[in-house]
C-alpha cells in the first residue's frame, strides 16, 4: 500500500465550481444539516438517536447517495470515504485530487472541500463522525486532530491494491450491517471499527522519520504536546476571531521543558525548530484564507494576529516568495 502523490498542488487557486471564484463565505456543514449538500436522494437508514443534548454523530453509507458535484464548504466533523468505481476531482485543503477505483480519502473538520465527479456510477461507502463519538472511553483526545492526513495540507489520499480494497470494503459493509440493525451495543462495535480503520491507515501512512535509530518515546510526547499546544492557538480563526501565537519561550514554559530543549528535540525529530513549524502553520493557515476567503488581506492579516497589513505582508513574502495581494488576484 503507498500514499502515492495523486494529488495537485494549488498554491493560488481557490476552492471553485464553473470556474467562478467563492465570493461568499464558505459554509460549515454540521451534522444535522450536511445531508442536503451531498445527498441527491434519502439514505437507507437513518441516523442513531441520540439524546437532544449529545454532541455526538456516527453514520456510515453507500456512496450512491452523494451527488455528482458539490460547491465549497466545510464540515465540522470527520469523514472517511472508499472508492470502488467512479472518477471525478475532489479538492480537499491545499490540494486537488484526481480520484478514482481504490482509494481512501479523508476529510477533516473545518478543511474546506468540493467535489466534480463525472458519470452515474459512484460505488463505495463513506462514515462520517464527531471526534467525541470517536473519543469516548479514550485518554487521547487529540489523537484525530494530529493524523497527517486530516490536515489541511495533508496526504489526505491512499492509493489501495484490489486486495486491500475489499479489506476496506470489508470493514466498511460490517459497520454498515451494525449501523442498520442497532442493536443495544451497537456504539460500542461501530466505535471499535472506526478505531480499526483509522489506526490501520496511520500505521500504513509514510513517516519521515521511519528511517531514523530507535525513536525517543518522551521527545515524541513533547513534540505532541506542543503539536497540540501550539494547534489549539489556531481555532479561533475558525469562528472569525483573532489567533494569538505565543512566544516559544512560552510554549516551552508551558511544556515544563527548556526552550533550548523544546528547540533541539523538535528539530531532531522533524527537521525544523520549535518557531520554524508553528510559522510554517501559520502560512499554510494564512494561504487557506488568501485562496478562499473573500476578506481583504488587511482582515486576514488581523485575523491571524498582525495588526500591520504590512508587517504581515513582509512576513508571508519571506516565508513563500509571494506578496498576499498576489496570491488574491491569481485566485
Amino acid at each position: 500500500m503507498k500514499w502515492r502523490a495523486v494529488f495537485k498542488v494549488l498554491p493560488h487557486q481557490p476552492f471553485f465550481m464553473a470556474g467562478k471564484r467563492t465570493t461568499t463565505r464558505i459554509p460549515l456543514l454540521k451534522s444535522d444539516c450536511y445531508r442536503s449538500v451531498y445527498f441527491k436522494h434519502p439514505p437507507a437508514h437513518e441516523p442513531l438517536e441520540r439524546p437532544a443534548a449529545s454532541l455526538q454523530h456516527f453514520e456510515i453509507h453507500n456512496r450512491c447517495i452523494w451527488k455528482n458535484r458539490a460547491d465549497a464548504h466545510r464540515l465540522d466533523f470527520y469523514l472517511v470515504f472508499l472508492v470502488i468505481a467512479g472518477e471525478g476531482t475532489h479538492r480537499m485543503g491545499l490540494h486537488e485530487h484526481d480520484l478514482r477505483k481504490n482509494m481512501l480519502c479523508f476529510v477533516g473538520p473545518n478543511v474546506i472541500s468540493s467535489w466534480d465527479w463525472t458519470g452515474d456510477d459512484h460505488r463505495g461507502y463513506f462514515v462520517s463522525f464527531s471526534d467525541d463519538f470517536f473519543n469516548t472511553g479514550r485518554n487521547d483526545k487529540q489523537f484525530l486532530s494530529r493524523l497527517p492526513f486530516f490536515q489541511i495540507d495533508g496526504q489526505a489520499v491512499l492509493h489501495l491494491s484490489d486486495e486491500q480494497a475489499s479489506q476496506y470494503a470489508s470493514l466498511f459493509r460490517f459497520m454498515e450491517g451494525e449501523y442498520a440493525h442497532r442493536r443495544a451495543h451497537s456504539d460500542e462495535v461501530l466505535r471499535s471499527c472506526l478505531h480499526a480503520l483509522v489506526h490501520k491507515a496511520h500505521a500504513e501512512y509514510p513517516s519521515e522519520t521511519s528511517s531514523q535509530a530507535p525513536r525517543d518515546r518522551s521527545g515524541l510526547r513533547l513534540l505532541e504536546a506542543f503539536t497540540d499546544l501550539y494547534s489549539r492557538d489556531f481555532e479561533p480563526i475558525q469562528q472569525g476571531k483573532m489567533i494569538r501565537i505565543r512566544k516559544m519561550s512560552d510554549y516551552a514554559a508551558a511544556l515544563g521543558v527548556s526552550q533550548n530543549h523544546l528547540n533541539d528535540t523538535v528539530r531532531a525529530l522533524t527537521g525544523h525548530s520549535a518557531g520554524q513549524l508553528v510559522r510554517i502553520r501559520l502560512v499554510k493557515q494564512a494561504t487557506m484564507c488568501l485562496m478562499h476567503s473573500d476578506k481583504t488581506v488587511s482582515e486576514i492579516a488581523y485575523l491571524l494576529g498582525y495588526e500591520d497589513p504590512s508587517y504581515f505582508a513582509r512576513f508571508y513574502k519571506s516565508q513563500t516568495g509571494k506578496a498576499p495581494s498576489d496570491v488574491v488576484k491569481s485566485a
